[in-house]
């Protein structure tokens, strides 16, 4: 079924009949398993899609599925920046993060839209625990760095300083097995500690990469914002040898994005896992991955 047809609720009552029964018939097939599912701002800022979001997730809970939330908030980190007055400059797709910064996107992340998430979780059924990185000692981070053409003219590259921007270097998952033991559902902020005890900014799609590897999961679940980076990618299932032929031809572009990617293909060849990519705008596009002629981009062990 196409992704134009969930959107303008062109679905009749019989083939929402037909869908309900597929899904429920390949669940069992999960239990006891664990799902990371990366949820993104289009997701958390519409009431929509985040009632369903939140609903479907108790849902897996419910039916003996585990799963494991990890959530950005892009929208939220820029609305508190730009009522406080303070600029943020991008390069490359990553924000230059100061230590003034940091604080309001710990802030932003840990408080609001975590604990967000958390409280509508609960009010559909679901007991949910927040959790940021430093909770438990979770997510041990390293400081990243980027590079800048200084002249379009040639290729001599600048290496720039992001600041506190980290990407995960250890996961401690003792708190998550902990937390799979009951009947909670763990919500986590990407936010990191150093060595030395600086607070890291990580990405949410490589922080539930590093998460999936860590717990083992058999899915990994990430929400896009938009159709781009699904129509980016093309088909359907694809190898991750197919992807990074892909990236490596120039056919992929992007460097945010296709850090991403790596990522993605990561959890695949070290969890024997399946990366799942779904339309965020989508309303209950998680129970579509439960049939078999699903919407997602399916990234795969190479086959």
């Amino acid at each position: 079924m196409k992704s134009s047809e969930f959107l303008k609720g062109e679905v009749s009552f019989e083939q929402k009949a037909e869908i309900l029964l597929e899904v429920l018939s390949s669940i069992p097939s999960f239990v006891g398993e664990t799902f990371v599912i990366k949820c993104g701002s289009v997701t958390i800022s519409d009431e929509t899609l985040f009632n369903t979001f939140v609903h479907n997730v108790v849902l897996l809970k419910q039916l003996g599925i585990n799963p494991v939330i990890v959530h950005d908030g892009e929208h939220e980190i820029n609305s508190v920046l730009k009522m406080l007055g303070m600029d943020s400059k991008f390069v490359n797709g990553i924000r230059l993060t100061d230590e003034d910064t940091i604080k309001i996107i710990e802030m932003a992340l840990c408080g609001s839209v975590n604990k967000k998430i958390v409280q509508h979780i609960n009010s559909a059924g679901g007991s949910a625990i927040g959790l940021c990185g430093k909770d438990g000692n979770l997510i041990k981070a390293e400081k990243i760095s980027t590079t800048l053409k200084e002249d379009r003219s040639n290729n001599i590259e600048k290496i720039l300083d992001m600041g506190f921007i980290g990407r995960p270097t250890e996961i401690n998952p003792d708190i998550l097995f902990f937390i799979e033991e009951s009947d909670f559902i763990p919500v986590i902020a990407p936010i990191g500690h150093g060595k030395n005890g600086e607070t890291y900014h990580i990405d949410a799609d490589s922080a539930a990469s590093a998460i999936a590897i860590a717990v083992s999961a058999s899915k990994m679940i990430t929400f896009s914002d938009t159709g781009e980076e699904i129509d980016k990618i093309g088909g359907r299932k694809i190898s991750v040898k197919n992807l990074n032929a892909s990236i490596d031809c120039g056919k992929i572009q992007g460097e945010k994005f296709i850090g991403r990617l790596m990522a993605y293909t990561k959890m695949v060849e070290e969890c024997a896992g399946v990366v799942h990519i779904v339309d965020g705008r989508i309303p209950n596009i998680m129970l579509d991955l439960f049939t078999e002629n699903n919407s997602s981009i399916s990234i795969v062990s190479d086959l």
